[in-house]
């Protein structure tokens, strides 16, 4: 069972390494074009679409994936749920999103003009679509299929960042349209995909699937929500309290501190529809402990070394414009290893049903951040932001290992520690892969 797991981990690194890459080439590429500012502004009319699309998803995708793992309704009803939810939320974000932009724009995203704002609302239906529809994979456990969408969706943006900004030399507006484009084309590769997969398409919603995808839904709705805010609000605050060429340094920082996520982020995603369809309970008790602890100790040792290299990759990569991005970066590095241990234990809880635990530490944290933020920015600046973020990060992890511990019975050193065992598991995971390559080559 480990070696599967480790393999669809493997798949899903890959895919997410390839990602990180081009990520970081077209984060450098809009940020030397742009400037700190126009990286500022960029960021701040990005995140409405977001912003929206957080708060209006339901939780669908995670419902999606809940249900399919449990077997309880066929793929192509809850194909066809998905769709009909993406269009009924898209039209509702949109009527949303203009109200806030024409009533609420100047306060809510100072120093960003509406053009900008109106661009990147198009943004929303194909962001929607992809959440709901994608995660049909994720539950299907064909982690293939499911990271492909993704590569596709950054390719054909970063080739459009290439034509636009490198080649035609346009600005903040041509940035946005790229990330409209290749949303738009990932969504039909998507739709057909799909389609293929399920055997068809019924645009017809059961009464029942609509009620258990609501009660499960809304719950990871909630618990969504205060997550993203979370990675989020110290974005506003400092919008907010300084200005958007602060959000600027700040953006870089925050952008390659979540690049360190990329293992636990693929750890966590293969984690999930693996608990929701696992019926063993002594297999369950061991196997999120082997992959929290690992995990976190692999964030460890990345996190370490890109403190010590922190000033020479930010300088390298963006620019001398930039060296105000160092020190806030270094400190969100304790953050990254915080959330990476974080996220394996709140999908394990999730995948359980156990949803109120994880509302109450995730509205928890949401709320010691926002007062940290106010506390710290105006006192610190973009520094003061990033330990508020840090601090607030480590505290959630320490809640989620207490009440993870009291659920499944494992004792925190089982959270935290290398095992001898894991020694044991690491020999077969090389040999095993050893073999892979070589019958490939």
């Amino acid at each position: 069972m480990i070696v599967k797991f480790m393999k669809n981990i493997f798949v899903t690194f890959t895919a997410r390494v390839f990602i990180l890459l081009l990520g970081i080439v077209t984060s450098i590429i809009i940020a030397r074009v742009l400037g700190p500012e126009g990286k500022g502004i960029y960021t701040l009319a990005i995140l409405l679409p977001t912003l929206l699309m957080t708060f209006t998803n339901l939780g669908i995708g995670s419902a999606s994936v809940y249900y399919i793992g449990k077997k309880k309704y066929s793929l192509i009803e809850i194909f066809g749920c998905n769709i009909i939810f993406s269009i009924l939320v898209s039209i509702f974000v949109i009527i949303v999103g203009l109200v806030v932009i024409f009533f609420f724009g100047n306060k809510i995203f100072p120093g960003v003009v509406k053009e900008y704002l109106l661009l990147a609302l198009c943004l929303a239906p194909f962001q929607i679509f992809l959440t709901f529809v994608v995660n049909i994979f994720l539950g299907l456990q064909e982690f293939k299929k499911y990271n492909f969408i993704a590569l596709i969706q950054h390719i054909i943006f970063f080739a459009l960042i290439i034509i636009f900004l490198l080649g035609l030399q346009y600005g903040i507006k041509a940035v946005i349209a790229a990330q409209i484009l290749s949303s738009a084309l990932a969504c039909v590769a998507l739709f057909f995909l799909t389609k293929k997969e399920a055997g068809g398409i019924i645009l017809y919603m059961k009464k029942s699937l609509f009620k258990d995808f609501f009660n499960y839904g809304s719950k990871i709705y909630l618990i969504k929500i205060f997550s993203f805010l979370h990675l989020k609000v110290d974005i506003f605050m400092i919008n907010i309290l300084l200005n958007p060429l602060e959000v600027g340094f700040y953006s870089i920082a925050v952008g390659l501190s979540d690049k360190i996520w990329l293992i636990s982020r693929s750890a966590a995603t293969v984690l999930f529809p693996k608990v929701c369809s696992e019926t063993d309970d002594k297999k369950l008790k061991e196997f999120t402990p082997l992959v929290c602890r690992n995990i976190l100790w692999i964030t460890i040792v990345i996190a370490t070394s890109l403190f010590f290299l922190s000033s020479y990759v930010i300088v390298l990569f963006y620019s001398e414009q930039f060296n105000k991005s160092i020190l806030p970066f270094q400190i969100l590095l304790i953050g990254a290893i915080a959330i990476s241990g974080s996220r394996i234990l709140a999908n394990d809880l999730t995948a359980r049903n156990r949803l109120k635990e994880n509302i109450y530490i995730s509205s928890f944290s949401f709320i010691l951040n926002i007062i940290l933020n106010i506390i710290f920015i105006p006192k610190f600046g973009i520094i003061g932001a990033a330990w508020a973020t840090a601090i607030s990060y480590a505290i959630t992890f320490l809640s989620r290992i207490i009440i993870y511990c009291k659920i499944s019975g494992n004792k925190i050193k089982d959270i935290i520690l290398i095992q001898k065992s894991d020694i044991v598991l690491y020999g077969k995971l090389i040999s095993f892969f050893w073999k892979r390559l070589r019958s490939v080559s």
